[in-house]
């Protein structure tokens, strides 16, 4: 698949009162944040308690169309093109032995549908894009700046230097484990261990089997279930490295993203396929992330204050899963779209509120739909389990798209495709159009002739920018057996 083509976004619609915003976390949602907001005129400054190369971290990540068109629209197409592989395909296979259950084409008319693709990178080469963006839009980035203190009624927060810094809002972009999530819900909680952990590694691809020459000629992803366990692997850098994400017991309970690599990979890959196995034998130790339940949070807006959350301490997702690094960058499109129309400090409220009220449903749906596909990958054997490898096995031999064709998996389809069709940006719009400007006219704002042209500007970009669409004839996949199309 060729990656051209991509039309340059509008000039985003520039919010007439410009307010300051102080994020407290400088990983990717709060760089994509940060980037949101320069876009649309506002001050923005973040934090980040680590260094810049803690921050960048090195595991994989894979991109979805949903997640891919934000970035297209905030004109990120180039530099993703220099760093990301274009994916094309899931090869679905068995753990133990290798054995072949199917594949899923990502066919162009869902391309077409969600004005997306389907890319793999890491979160290195992801974290320097956003911050290279976000910085030369005009946003602050303060590295090895550790809050100690937040006080959301005086919207300030001090370092562990001493320093005291305040905005007019606080955004909470720190994860599960930082001060941000605890405020809001008024004291520390942790989530409960689900007995399952994600073991992150990477490996050389220099040494990739045979039989998976498909997967690394079409940038494809590489699934395989077993008992009690999965992997899940695709290559980056070019082609050059494969990322293996393992799933499996978690014994300690305690690891999360940020730890130092500590579990050897032939370890935890003893019942591997041995055409597999043999490539882990000189991989670096993996990473141990455990996968935790958290309840959700009837609240991402701090009573008391302007502190509101996003990403990750708004909605921990499984580590590893597709939608994660996606749901955190929908946050922020999503609050600076509103705050995109903010024309009086009045509003500040109302508009963290709404970003709540449309974030909430979308992130919980998707949540639970993620969680339902790592222990669908990593599901016990028993009599449903073979009945899934039964019937992709029986799709696959057709070659037929075994997610969408009938089947144990099929069931998956439907919902996956709705959750990539989003565009969170039009959701925004459609609010502000829908309610927001009523509000204002309930009110009184719009008293004059230029008030009036405004807001007819403000409806017709709510309804005739979207993000862009790719030029889907400069593309072209070529797969091997598998028809996508009838």
């Amino acid at each position: 698949m060729a990656f051209d083509g991509a039309e340059s976004s509008t000039r985003p619609t520039q919010a007439r009162l410009s307010i300051s915003f102080l994020i407290i976390g400088g990983g990717i949602a709060g760089l994509s944040c940060a980037l949101a907001l320069r876009r649309v005129g506002h001050h923005v400054k973040v934090l980040e308690r680590t260094s810049r190369k803690a921050a960048r971290g090195e595991s994989g990540i894979r991109l979805p169309p949903n997640l891919t068109k934000i970035f297209f629209h905030w004109d990120l197409y180039k530099p993703l093109k220099q760093k990301a592989l274009i994916s094309h395909c899931i090869e679905f296979a068995k753990y133990e032995n290798g054995d072949y259950l199917g594949r899923q084409v990502w066919a162009q008319d869902l391309l077409r549908e969600t004005r997306g693709v389907f890319m793999l990178l890491t979160h290195a080469e992801l974290y320097d894009i956003l911050y290279d963006a976000a910085t030369r839009a005009g946003a602050e980035v303060e590295f090895n700046a550790e809050v100690v203190d937040l006080d959301t009624e005086e919207r300030e927060v001090t370092l562990s230097s001493g320093t005291t810094l305040s905005a007019d809002v606080l955004v909470g972009a720190d994860g599960e484990y930082g001060p941000c999530r605890a405020a809001v819900i008024g004291q520390k909680v942790r989530g409960t261990p689900t007995g399952l952990a994600l073991y992150d590694t990477i490996v050389s691809s220099d040494h990739l089997p045979k039989h998976l020459g498909t997967v690394k000629a079409e940038n494809g992803v590489l699934v395989a279930f077993g008992d009690n366990r999965a992997v899940l692997g695709f290559p980056i850098h070019g082609g050059k490295d494969f990322v293996c994400q393992f799933y499996g017991p978690d014994e300690a309970a305690e690891g999360k993203f940020g730890d130092a690599p500590s579990v050897s990979v032939p370890s935890i890959s003893e019942t591997l396929d041995p055409r597999l196995r043999e490539i882990t034998k000189n991989a670096s130790k993996a990473t141990r992330i455990t996968i935790r339940e958290n309840n959700d949070l009837e609240d991402w807006v701090e009573d008391e204050g302007r502190l509101v959350l996003i990403g990750e301490a708004a909605h921990p997702f499984p580590p590893g899963t597709i939608q994660a690094t996606a749901m955190a960058v929908e946050d922020g499109a999503v609050l600076a779209k509103l705050f995109s129309h903010l024309t009086e400090e009045r509003q500040i409220e109302s508009f963290l509120y709404a970003y709540q009220e449309l974030r909430q449903g979308r992130t919980r749906s998707v949540r639970a739909s993620e969680f339902g596909n790592a222990f669908f990958m990593a599901m016990a054997d028993c009599d449903a389990s073979r009945q899934r490898d039964a019937g992709m096995r029986a799709l696959g031999q057709q070659g037929v798209n075994v997610l969408e064709a009938g089947g144990e998996a099929s069931g998956l389809w439907e919902e996956i495709r709705e959750i990539f069709g989003y565009d969170c940006e039009d959701e925004a719009d459609d609010w502000w159009v829908q309610w927001g400007l009523l509000r204002e006219r309930a009110l009184g704002r719009q008293g004059g002739e230029d008030d009036e042209e405004d807001e007819e500007e403000e409806e017709e970009d709510a309804f005739h920018h979207p993000a862009p669409f790719l030029n889907f004839g400069a593309m072209s996949v070529q797969v091997s057996s598998t028809q996508d199309e009838e």
